[in-house]
């Protein structure tokens, strides 16, 4: 009995300390757990077309010094002459592989294009001395089924990461082109490309109907360099056709660029010949030199995909 009166008069002392705890005039009062914000999810944009795939054609690095070569690999995507590095032309800087191979935790094996300022120039083009490039491309001797001709409907997939430091100018610094071969062709139909503008560096989606470049889409430099992007490029080539634009950064999903637009003239040729291709890689303007690092610039890709399909709903 006596050790249940004192069991009794602990829990009545328990009882009466929680209690002068939880008034308003002092004591170690419980703070309240506060949730942590609801943070909205990240939608990330998507192509609502629906469509079947007639062909794909996809180039995938498949690690250095394991496989073939890089440009080994581009050919067997390409064609025999899709390459258009500087170390392919004994007048250009021969020394130095522009096209490598690497690795990383985030995407794997992928590819690596560099190009250096005061170095490298147009091919063997030494009249083009106001440009640079480092690209791959689609050509007339590329296979049917990765050039798009006219009224065919495209899907190009990849990814690319331009390095931390990189610097553009006041002109251009294409990463991707949409390329008339044929008709009036000297001006790309549609890029992704760096350019500063007032002041401040920054990418942007071009589109050019024949000689004006108008910009779709633009947003901070900051947002993209040192990061892993996602594209998805659906292109109907017509004088009123569609493109279907998207970019997001891997990391978090952030939406770079999401674009959907009809009715814009994307074909330039004049005859069944005549076809638009793919170019990938690094093509800038050195006209603005002192705006652009001295430094080797280097830009990642990864998983190209290039497929032609058919829509199955208007």
């Amino acid at each position: 009995m006596m050790t249940l009166a004192i069991r009794a008069s602990t829990v009545f002392v328990l009882l009466v300390l929680v209690g002068c705890g939880s008034g308003d005039g002092g004591g170690n009062q419980v703070q309240p757990t506060i949730p942590p914000p609801v943070t909205a999810p990240v939608v990330v944009p998507t192509d609502e077309v629906e469509f079947v795939v007639l062909t794909e054609r996809t180039l995938d690095a498949d690690g250095d010094m394991l496989g073939l070569d890089a440009y080994d690999l581009i050919r067997d995507f390409g064609g025999p002459r899709p390459i258009e590095a500087p170390d392919l032309y004994p007048i250009n800087h021969p020394e130095v592989p522009h096209i490598y191979e690497d690795n990383d935790a985030i995407v794997g094996d992928h590819f690596v294009f560099i190009i250096h300022r005061d170095i490298d120039i147009d091919r063997d083009r030494i009249e083009n001395d106001d440009r640079q490039r480092n690209e791959i491309k689609s050509y007339d001797k590329s296979e049917e089924a990765v050039k798009g001709f006219e009224n065919e409907t495209f899907i190009y997939r990849w990814k690319f990461k331009i390095n931390a430091d990189m610097e553009v100018s006041t002109r251009f610094s294409h990463f991707f082109q949409l390329k008339a071969v044929g008709g009036d062709d000297s001006q790309p139909i549609v890029t992704i490309s760096g350019a500063e503008r007032s002041g401040e560096d920054g990418i942007e989606v071009r589109y050019s109907p024949l000689q004006e470049d108008t910009i779709l889409e633009r947003t901070d430099w900051g947002r993209v360099t040192g990061e892993w992007l996602e594209a998805y490029c659906r292109v109907t080539f017509a004088e009123e056709g569609d493109l279907r634009l998207i970019v997001t950064r891997m990391r978090d999903d952030a939406v770079i660029f999401d674009i959907d637009e009809t009715g814009l003239d994307l074909w330039r040729g004049e005859d069944a010949s005549h076809f638009v291709r793919p170019k990938w890689g690094i093509y800038r303007s050195i006209l603005d030199l002192n705006n652009l690092r001295p430094d080797e610039e280097t830009v990642r890709f990864a998983n190209f995909s290039v497929s032609e399909v058919m829509l199955t709903q208007e």
